[in-house]
């Protein structure tokens, strides 16, 4: 996957998913569960996952009004493994399900704890910019750890 990754097109998207994807398919699809992972409260089984993906391969679910059918590989090899790969997911979060009694491993949205101000040049602003957009992809929707 390439990245456009400069100060103009990170500045101009309206979100980081717009900076991570360069495709409009993809974006979608990654929209689609950026939505389907704040549903959960910030953090998914593996099983919930699959069952996403294979809704989204169906073209069960909407974007826009329209059904977005996009590929079970896909979605695992692009989507998934890139917001891993970047730090924007965790993967294997240990969780205690108290209804079962047992530790759950799920994926987890990773919010970054940035400072108020960019820092002023190279590589580090860039960054700080599109953490920034991916924390406000999950404002006021996420509970706050305790």
């Amino acid at each position: 996957m390439r990245l456009s990754f400069t100060e103009e097109k990170i500045m101009s998207a309206k979100t980081a998913l717009e900076v991570i994807f360069p495709n409009k398919k993809t974006q979608a699809a990654a929209h689609l569960f950026i939505q389907f992972i704040k549903e959960n409260k910030g953090k998914v089984s593996k099983s919930q996952v699959s069952r996403f993906a294979d809704k989204l391969q169906k073209g069960e679910l909407l974007y826009e009004n329209k059904p977005l059918k996009y590929s079970r590989r896909n979605f695992y090899l692009t989507i998934l493994r890139n917001l891993i790969g970047m730090g924007f997911l965790q993967r294997n979060v240990p969780t205690w399900d108290a209804s079962r009694r047992a530790t759950n491993y799920v994926y987890a949205v990773n919010l970054f704890d940035i400072p108020k101000k960019p820092p002023s040049v190279g590589f580090w602003r860039l960054a700080y910019y599109v953490c920034k957009k991916w924390n406000m992809l999950f404002e006021e929707n996420l509970p706050s750890e305790e």
